[in-house]
């Protein structure tokens, strides 16, 4: 039997039906029907399992004493009356109009051919039309053999069918990725066959194969989309922030504004909300407009303006920084899709989700339990909603998003050592310090780094300085009947900190 490498409960309904019908029980009699592919498990007590394994539409079906149908793990609208509870089951049946290849006379499937050949088809093509259930690999091989051979086709299918009933087939893998269900009677020399030891076996170890390399490849254009997003996103803020900047722009007209005020105290004339002056810079003394609300002494407008020259020209330094930031963000973010376009392996995928955690992108996080684990290794990645820091020791800081990222962060993602953090008595975000190793002692400038994210992302970032509160996860617990991200803490310490932000990358 293949390995599931996935979580080992599903939390379908079917799932929990099925293991207290079943677990347990007794298994007296398994036979299989190859025309529809449909195997049944016989219960000692009068039960039975269906599984149905037709290509599209595998199902399994849970059968109740007496025959009926108790419940199905999938309930198609084209099997709904079918599978209804309480019916009598029966099986999905044979398409109308096609061959049992399993059961048809050779004749029958000569006959076809020859009809099929008559309109033109090949015997490849006439074969999978008017039988069911053949793969193109076992079609090729049949036909080959009957080149080779001279054999009619209907006789050299329905023996190597026959082989396979018989489990005397011998199923083979040829190299690199194909998987013939019998050893062909004639293979070029450069030709590559194993066996893993059975048909079984090798049937198995070709599918494992096959899956494992699908998943990587899933996982890896998934990589590919996260990164394109994000890039996306980057470029998009950074063209905001650049069309930002002109709200900043000349901070210095304040500066003159407010110095041509001062200069003309004694000669400047109210109009409505403004005042009229000389302009000290314009050497033809021209008069300009300067706003004044009435409510101020002019003395006090002045004061604004300076104090708006000082806010004009540190947003303009600010948008700045911020716009160069982003434009390295997004170059780096390029390169990175460089080196996913040369991402072809699992261990080239690992490190690239690594360069990407280095970008903040909070890929290929795992909880800390095993069944954790075994998800993460099938699920296609997504990106997490935690901001990814590194402090100044190597160490792993992640922030969360929304209050529900908070809950999935703090009671899913974080083990039961990493340090939380949050902003006492304020709304904000959880922080976690993952540790190295259980009940890791974690250096105090990790801590106080991580408590300043955790004060910069909650409703207390203006305040000069405030509390922040930290434990080991396992000390906090979710505030009964509360919304996601509540929690309570059974104990905790206190840091007092200032407010910081976090590096460009988040």
């Amino acid at each position: 039997m293949r390995r599931w490498e996935g979580p080992r409960w599903s939390p379908d309904r079917f799932v929990g039906i099925a293991s207290d019908a079943l677990a347990g029980r007794l298994v007296v009699g398994i036979h299989k029907d190859p025309a529809d592919r449909t195997i049944m498990l016989d219960f000692a007590d009068g039960r039975g399992l269906a599984i149905e394994l037709s290509p599209h539409h595998a199902n399994l079906v849970l059968i109740g004493e007496g025959g009926t149908v108790a419940a199905s793990l999938r309930l198609p609208k084209s099997a709904q009356e079918r599978l209804s509870p309480g019916r009598a089951f029966v099986g999905r049946g044979f398409p109308a109009g096609r061959l049992d290849p399993f059961r048809a006379a050779p004749e029958s499937i000569d006959e076809a051919v020859s009809a099929g050949a008559a309109l033109g088809e090949t015997p490849e093509a006439s074969l999978q039309r008017c039988c069911a259930g053949l793969s193109a690999v076992g079609v090729e091989l049949a036909v080959s053999e009957c080149l080779a051979t001279g054999r009619s086709l209907g006789g050299v299918l329905r023996g190597r069918l026959d082989s396979i009933l018989l489990g005397s087939a011998e199923v083979l893998i040829e190299a690199p990725d194909r998987l013939l269900p019998w050893r062909p009677v004639f293979a070029p020399p450069e030709t590559e066959l194993i066996s893993r030891g059975g048909p079984a076996v090798t049937a198995a170890s070709f599918y494992e194969a096959r899956d494992a390399k699908e998943r990587v490849r899933t996982r890896i254009a998934g990589l590919g989309g996260i990164l394109r997003a994000e890039l996306d996103r980057t470029r998009s803020a950074e063209r905001k922030v650049r069309e930002g900047l002109e709200s900043f722009a000349d901070p210095e007209r304040y500066r003159r504004m407010a110095e041509a005020l001062l200069a003309s105290l004694s000669f400047a004339r109210r109009s409505g909300d403004a005042v009229i002056v000389a302009d000290p810079y314009d050497p033809d003394g021209r008069e300009i407009s300067i706003p004044a609300p009435p409510h101020k002494s002019l003395a006090q407008v002045a004061d604004d303006l300076f104090s708006r020259q000082r806010r004009s020209r540190r947003g303009l330094e600010s948008a700045g920084a911020r716009a160069e930031a982003l434009s390295r963000r997004a170059s780096r973010l390029e390169a990175l899709l460089g080196v996913h376009a040369s991402t072809i392996d699992e261990a080239d995928g690992a490190a690239l989700e690594g360069e990407m955690r280095k970008e903040g992108l909070a890929v290929g996080l795992v909880g800390p339990t095993r069944a954790a684990r075994a998800a993460a290794r099938v699920a296609p990645p997504k990106l997490d909603g935690v901001r990814m820091i590194e402090s100044s020791d190597g160490w792993t800081i992640l922030v969360g998003r929304t209050g529900r990222d908070n809950d999935r962060l703090t009671f899913k993602l974080a083990a039961p050592d990493d340090i939380w953090l949050h902003a006492a008595g304020v709304h904000g975000a959880h922080v976690i310090i993952r540790t190295l190793k259980r009940s890791a002692a974690v250096p105090p400038a990790t801590l106080a780094e991580a408590a300043r994210f955790a004060l910069w992302f909650s409703d207390a970032r203006t305040e000069a300085a405030a509390d922040v509160h930290w434990t080991r996860r396992k000390n906090v617990r979710r505030a009964k009947g509360g919304a996601p991200g509540r929690v309570v803490l059974k104990r905790f310490e206190t840091l007092r900190v200032r407010a910081q932000a976090p590096p460009e990358s988040t």
